[in-house]
């Protein structure tokens, strides 16, 4: 009759370890069904990503199609400007010093420097070639 005991014994003790152990983790729920793609705004819109901060300058290459000295502002035909993921497009630029148009003018093909990835509109920098 001890191995009875001692086996029914061994059982309670086991059962109740078992109610104090920490229950097991819950499985993971199943994953959710993929939604329906949802087109974003402008979607439709060809878009180049922005290229990754770039050290040092970035520069672009152009002709100038308009300028207005009072204003400070300048609009280039430009080539790609891979380090702004811009492809070639003519667009208006300010300048950080409206001096720097003074000997400009509409036609000059010219080299310029942007200010930064995050201010690519502003012009730092114009050279004509």
């Amino acid at each position: 009759m001890h191995k009875t005991g001692l086996i029914a014994g061994l059982g309670a003790l086991a059962l109740g370890l078992a109610a104090c152990s920490p229950k097991p983790a819950e499985p993971a729920a199943a994953p959710m069904a993929a939604a329906e793609p949802v087109a974003p705004p402008m979607a439709d819109m060809p878009m180049t990503p922005a290229a990754p901060a770039q050290a040092g300058p970035i520069m672009g290459m152009g002709k100038i199609t308009a300028i207005n000295t009072a204003g400070g502002t300048l609009t280039i035909d430009h080539q790609a400007i891979p380090a702004v993921g811009w492809d070639a497009m003519s667009m208006g630029f300010t300048t950080t010093d409206p001096t720097m148009l003074k000997d400009l003018k509409v036609g000059d093909a010219i080299t310029f420097e942007l200010k930064s990835t995050s201010e690519p509109s502003v012009v730092t920098k114009v050279q004509k070639q």
